[in-house]
């Protein structure tokens, strides 16, 4: 079993003005919902396959931003003797060829990592990544796997901030 983000990170919501992540939020804690995914399950391992098909395209629009491109962003899988679980991370750059960025989510399960660090992170361990482009998400493969876990006012209006379907 793998704990995976609802949706977006704490600054891409913030950013865009969704209140509580439009729902992704847990009740009143300060973290933000997770789900617990099976780590054999194929419609995620599905999302998370294409996500990183996509990779270049990605990262084609974080070395080369459109100005109306902004708020990039990797979801990381983290494993440590807790468990796994799948981070948003923030303030994306690279460094001899490495790249970094900070953990935008608080843990539930892992205890390596914590809000706010900033981490080495392997290629090998995005598992999606989301920037916006006129106020509109794209990628974020794994969010529209979740958005069946959430009450419908709230998927739909986080489908309405997609930008592809």
């Amino acid at each position: 079993m793998i704990v995976m983000r609802c949706g977006v990170s704490l600054r891409v919501a913030s950013l865009l003005g969704l209140a509580l992540l439009a729902g992704c939020s847990g009740s009143g804690t300060g973290k933000d919902r997770v789900v617990n995914v099976e780590g054999d399950d194929a419609e995620m391992n599905a999302a998370m396959a294409t996500a990183r098909s996509k990779l270049p395209e990605f990262w084609q629009r974080f070395d080369n931003p459109a100005p109306n491109e902004s708020i990039f962003a990797i979801k990381v899988k983290v494993t440590d003797p807790n468990g796994t679980e799948h981070f948003w991370a923030s303030e994306l750059h690279k460094k001899d060829g490495k790249i970094f960025g900070a953990i935008d989510n608080d843990p539930n399960i892992v205890k390596s990592v914590s809000l706010g660090q900033v981490i080495e992170i392997p290629e090998a361990d995005i598992s999606d990544w989301t920037y916006t482009r006129d106020k509109k998400m794209h990628g974020n493969y794994t969010l529209r796997v979740l958005l069946k876990t959430l009450p419908v006012a709230q998927a739909d209006e986080l489908k309405k901030m997609l930008a592809e379907p």
